[in-house]
Parts: structure tokens; C-alpha cells; sequence
């Protein structure tokens, strides 16, 4: 389980007990979440504890030019997504009505989503300018086809996970709460420039 997590951490996974909880539960050890840490000092990171969504990832221990690069190509691959996935997390409060947005371990049943997309005008067209984009930009032209194809995005980029393939039931994992952690930064900062970034939140956000 150390060599699993210790992967998985490094590829930028977020480890939260729905999506991932046999690393979870091992991290959540005193023990094993030191021999990880340890690990990763290792290689200028160390495991980083997110409160809000009671999970955890891999962030470098600094910013400096050692990372510089790799930090900017993250931040370019990730401001890529942003506004989708805000477009999208936008739809999701109006289709529901709900008063707070999704966060970890939140369910949603697809078939309780088709209803509203379908007899609403407007969340139908902004669902169809969303699956127009990048990273769900497809060519169906169903209303349900393109949010089935949105939610099956999402489950690969593991924003959902589904207990069983097929269920029309999805569990939100931590990758939300980073997300609103992240679209905060970028609010703050404005436009990355690493180099004259010495936040400390930085230490904190950054895989």
C-alpha cells in the first residue's frame, strides 16, 4: 500500500475515502502518513492534508526555479479547465436548486438531472455551449446523451467516482474542494507569474 499511495500521490491523484479509501485508510495512520512524508522529502514534496474535504495530495515543500517550469506547465493545463468546470458547476446549482455547491462525498442520480436540462431552454442551451468545449466538447446533440457524455468526463478525470459501472448514482471525491481552493488562488493571483508568487497558499495548491 506505501509503494500504491506513494504512486498515486505523484501523479497528482487526490486521495479522499471515496475515491481512493484503501489509501485513505492508510494514510489516515499516524505511522504510515510519516513514512510517506518522509518519502516524498525525498523529492522536495511532502504530503499535504486537506481539512475541508478530509483528504490528501502531494504539493512541492517550495516555489523556486528548481520547479518553476513544471509548476507553470500545471498551472497552464489547469486554468484550461477552469471555466468549463465552473460553467458546469453553475448548471449543476440551477438544475438542483441547490444552495451550496457539490463538495466531497455529495450524491447525484443522473436520471433526477434529465428533467430540468430537458424542460429548461436555458440550462439546455448552455449545456449544449458547454459539450462545444473542451474537455466535454462531443458531437451529440441529445440533451441527455451530452450530459451522460459531461458526467462520464468527469468520472475520468476523477471529480466522480460510481460504486458500480452503470449506476446512475455518482459520489463527488475531494478533486471538488481542491478545485475551489484553486479557482480561489487564481482569483487572487489574477494571472500566474511563479517567480514573484511567494504566497504561502502556493505551498498548499500546488501538485
Amino acid at each position: 500500500m506505501f509503494k500504491q499511495s506513494i504512486q498515486k500521490l505523484l501523479c497528482g491523484a487526490v486521495i479522499c475515502q471515496t475515491a481512493y479509501e484503501a489509501e485513505y485508510l492508510y494514510l489516515k495512520a499516524e505511522s504510515q502518513h510519516d513514512k510517506v512524508n518522509d518519502f516524498l522529502s525525498n523529492l522536495d514534496r511532502k504530503l499535504t492534508y486537506l481539512d475541508s474535504a478530509d483528504a490528501y495530495y502531494c504539493t512541492f515543500n517550495q516555489v523556486d526555479e528548481s520547479n518553476q517550469h513544471e509548476l507553470s506547465q500545471l498551472f497552464s493545463e489547469m486554468r484550461g479547465t477552469f471555466r468549463p468546470l465552473v460553467e458546469f458547476l453553475d448548471l449543476l446549482l440551477t438544475a438542483t436548486q441547490a444552495d451550496l455547491p457539490i463538495r466531497a462525498k455529495s450524491v447525484l442520480n443522473i436520471n433526477e438531472l434529465f428533467e430540468p436540462f430537458e424542460h429548461d431552454q436555458t440550462l439546455s442551451e448552455q449545456l449544449r455551449r458547454l459539450t462545444s468545449i473542451k474537455p466535454f466538447k462531443t458531437n451529440k446533440t441529445e440533451t441527455r446523451e451530452q450530459l451522460v457524455m459531461v458526467f462520464q468526463k468527469l468520472e475520468e478525470m476523477q471529480y466522480f467516482v460510481r460504486k458500480n459501472t452503470g449506476s446512475s448514482r455518482y459520489y463527488a471525491t475531494a478533486r471538488f474542494d481542491l478545485i475551489y481552493l484553486l479557482i480561489e488562488f487564481l482569483n487572487d493571483a489574477e494571472l500566474v507569474s511563479l517567480p514573484e508568487q511567494e504566497k504561502s497558499q502556493q505551498d498548499e495548491l500546488l501538485f
